[in-house]
């Protein structure tokens, strides 16, 4: 049971209030980012994830350590429904940039509750619905240059915050776990991002970067980029 009541949480669809209870019933309340890190692993690890509060990516990589997509979550977004019925061999980095507060329900219990409400798959099938075309941008994103990776990934930081309307965007990250998101190296990293400061486009400051011309850099990222 969790302290977050049911009004508390965006649903992905229309639920009744009874199902939402019981499926608040199933949950472990989290702290951090460690337990996501399982999202591949066994049954007996696998889950949903709701992130009721912070700022969280993965980034993927096959076994040879090719670029495959990577994927930006924060407050309100569900996780989890995509890679819980598979059991891809790829490699998972996970990496927390705000503090993260997270609703576990773990897979067990959600297939025992959907053998007598039939609810459980309208809410799997919604996040799926939402989170797919996500990942399958962040593959397809593999195939372009560095620098539009790089400036999806700032871009896709910025809409995660909701407020994309600022004058300027503050995002609290480090150029190391920028490299580790967008799967280049720490160098190239450092190269566009000055590269983007010198256009005017994000200011650099120790321990994060502020993009303070987001229409501007949107805009350099469209001319490149068919998504």
């Amino acid at each position: 049971m969790t302290s977050i009541l049911a009004h508390q949480i965006s649903w992905p669809c229309e639920l009744s209030e009874q199902t939402k209870a019981e499926i608040l019933d199933l949950a472990i309340e989290l702290e951090g980012i460690e337990k996501y890190a399982t999202l591949l692993d066994g049954d007996h690890q696998r889950g949903l994830f709701y992130c009721a509060q912070g700022l969280g990516a993965f980034a993927t990589t096959s076994l040879d350590n090719r670029p495959l997509a990577s994927f930006i979550f924060g407050k309100q977004m569900w996780v989890g429904a995509v890679a819980i019925e598979i059991f891809p061999k790829i490699n998972l980095y996970t990496c927390e940039l705000e503090p993260i507060r997270s609703l576990f329900f773990p897979k067990k219990d959600l297939n025992e509750l959907a053998k007598t409400n039939s609810e459980i798959y309208k809410l799997l099938y919604s996040i799926m619905r939402t989170n797919t075309p996500k990942l399958v941008q962040g593959m397809h994103l593999s195939f372009y240059g560095i620098e539009e990776r790089i400036a999806f990934f700032l871009l896709e930081l910025a809409r995660s915050k909701k407020n994309t309307d600022l004058p300027r965007i503050e995002i609290k990250i480090t150029q190391q776990q920028l490299s580790e998101i967008a799967n280049v190296s720490r160098p190239r990293v450092n190269e566009v991002l000055n590269k983007f400061s010198q256009r005017e486009l994000i200011e650099l400051v120790r321990g994060k970067m502020i993009i303070s011309n987001y229409a501007g850099l949107n805009k350099a990222l469209e001319d490149k980029v068919v998504m």
